[in-house]
């Protein structure tokens, strides 16, 4: 049987920013300015195995967003497990907020369809959930993790904390933790 490595940072990404083409740029740190890697080693109990790394994502144009703005993803891994801290913003409206809170909740949605089990919680203003992967996932890779989710304001943002297996799941209540000092930063 295959080493199924768990790859909810690429997972979570493609759900969050679907079709959205990636660049890099030197604005692209923006979410990786949200935790320190101290933090992020503290809570999770190992050291990174290498500097966070960040990428900026173009939102495309439409009605809802006239142009220029971004989502930002930063990741990062510190031994079993790795890290993902995303943002957002969108129009200081009642329609932006409405669009920000289905962005946070979008990726349950896109999990549950492909059969794995949510595990949702809501500590304060924070939105949480643990995802676990269907049981006949046959040698497709699977993710397990921990995301924490709010808005902020006219962002949105996210922390995600995967692990190699159900036995090796970070505590929802550190991972929120780790969501209220990025959330605590944002503008």
């Amino acid at each position: 049987m295959k080493n199924r490595r768990p790859y909810v940072l690429f997972a979570v990404s493609c759900l969050f920013a679907g079709p959205l083409l990636a660049q890099a740029s030197p604005a692209s740190e923006k979410a990786c300015a949200l935790l320190q890697p101290a933090e992020i080693e503290a809570v999770v109990g190992a050291k990174l195995d290498r500097p966070l790394a960040g990428m900026e994502v173009p939102v495309k144009k439409d009605a809802a967003h006239p142009g220029g703005e971004t989502l930002w993803t930063c990741q990062g891994r510190a031994g079993t497990r790795s890290v993902m801290v995303f943002w957002g913003t969108e129009p200081a409206t009642p329609g932006g907020k409405a669009r920000a809170e289905a962005r946070i909740k979008a990726p349950q949605g896109r999990l549950r369809g492909m059969g794995y089990t949510i595990r949702e919680s809501t500590l304060g203003a924070t939105t949480c959930w643990t995802m676990t992967p269907p049981t006949g996932h046959g040698d497709e890779p699977v993710a397990f993790g921990t995301t924490c989710a709010g808005v902020k304001g006219r962002s949105f943002y996210s922390v995600s904390v995967s692990s190699t297996g159900a036995g090796d799941l970070l505590d929802v209540e550190k991972v929120k933790l780790l969501a209220d000092k990025a959330a605590a930063r944002l503008p």
